[in-house]
């Protein structure tokens, strides 16, 4: 640490969400934390976390202390829990370091190995394996590392159903996580869309990291008016609100046969997202739970879900 950085500090921001209002909490708070944050399941609530800064004192923590309310505010009031609980705290700059990064370690799904860019490989916690795909992430500003449930059960379904030069959607691409393991598992063009510019930055930065830019494109969409069809796969780990709207459109993308991961779902989420796949129509919808959480493998007509 450089002689001036002495004496700096991080605020520390958790944020006591509802599941349903868990992403858009922690999109809001990127405004706040722009080198990320983190979300964190507790019983009934999800814990969201960012850090602001670095400042010179912990009295920056009265001006942290508006700017998070008002960044919060665009969210709508029926999904954020009353009273709203935010905890603010002054953290060291060594401190704030090693708490990020404790956040983000290696993780292993199937064949998938995905580790944070600083961590060496091979790695102590996750001795290497054969048939190792090893995907390099920076977490940054997006979402997206392999630690939280929905992104598991994408990345594990997907290394079930991928064939080798597959199309491939990954509908809200957050760090681009998803679209990187396609490629690896043998995808042949994978098109993938976010409505954050900030997301598609990180995951533009990721998907050169991986060496996949052949055959990763992004775009910048909120919707899916403007993709071709013809699919072979849709991956979405996304709002549920989304999953649901979006689910006849998706139908309409994909070929006969062809499949659609969605996850993002909390548990009581799990009706409504379900009836919306079912009139899509999808046909062999198959429930992939994971703790709180739970994604949908749907098939198209002329599939079998296998």
């Amino acid at each position: 640490m450089a002689p001036d950085d002495r004496g700096r500090v991080w605020i520390r921001i958790t944020i006591h969400s509802t599941r349903e209002a868990a992403d858009a909490v922690a999109s809001a708070l990127l405004s706040v934390s722009p080198n990320g944050v983190t979300t964190e399941d507790a019983g009934d609530e999800v814990c969201v976390t960012g850090y602001a800064g670095p400042f010179h004192g912990a009295d920056a923590i009265a001006g942290v202390s508006v700017r998070v309310p008002n960044a919060l505010e665009p969210i709508p009031s029926d999904l954020l829990p009353r009273p709203l609980q935010i905890e603010l705290s002054a953290e060291p700059e060594e401190d704030w370091i090693e708490a990020f990064r404790s956040h983000h370690q290696p993780v292993r799904i199937g064949h998938l190995v995905i580790k944070p860019t600083w961590e060496p490989w091979p790695s102590p916690q996750l001795p290497p394996r054969p048939r190792d795909l090893v995907i390099e992430i920076d977490p940054g500003l997006a979402f997206g590392t392999g630690q939280h449930p929905t992104t598991y059960i994408c990345l594990a379904e997907m290394q079930e159903r991928i064939r080798p030069g597959d199309r491939v959607l990954d509908f809200g691409c957050g760090s681009g996580i998803l679209s990187i393991a396609a490629a690896k598992l043998g995808a042949g063009h994978i098109t993938a869309i976010d409505c954050d510019e900030a997301a598609l930055s990180v995951a533009a930065e990721n998907v050169a990291l991986n060496e996949v830019t052949d055959r990763v494109k992004l775009e910048a969409a909120d919707n899916l008016d403007d993709v071709d069809g013809g699919l072979d796969l849709v991956v979405a780990n996304i709002n549920p609100i989304v999953v649901a709207t979006e689910a006849a459109r998706v139908a309409q993308l994909l070929r006969p046969g062809g499949t659609y991961i969605c996850t993002g779902i909390p548990l009581s989420r799990e009706g409504r997202v379900l009836e919306a796949l079912r009139e899509a129509p999808f046909k062999g919808i198959l429930p992939r739970p994971k703790g709180e959480w739970i994604g949908f493998v749907c098939v198209t007509a002329d599939g079998d879900g296998s």
